[in-house]
């Protein structure tokens, strides 16, 4: 892992900040009425929320260069 990279190649940090932003939204009750009424939006929130938080886990294991500071 000699090879670097700037952060935003990062699919890591992308994968997390995708995911933080969907629990960000779902905290702040952003408003989705204009999609369709029901929990079927929030459950569907946190699904994006999990798959992006295990995404980055498999992005780190398969990382093969190292994020520049």
């Amino acid at each position: 892992m000699f090879e670097t990279k700037t952060i935003l190649a990062s699919r890591t940090i992308w994968a997390n900040l995708i995911g933080f932003a969907a629990l960000v939204l779902g905290l702040f009750g952003f408003d989705t009425s204009t999609l369709a009424t029901g929990a079927f939006e929030e459950a569907f929130v946190q699904l994006i929320a999990a798959g992006s938080f295990m995404a980055s886990t498999v992005f780190r294991i398969l990382a093969t260069k190292q994020i520049m500071n």
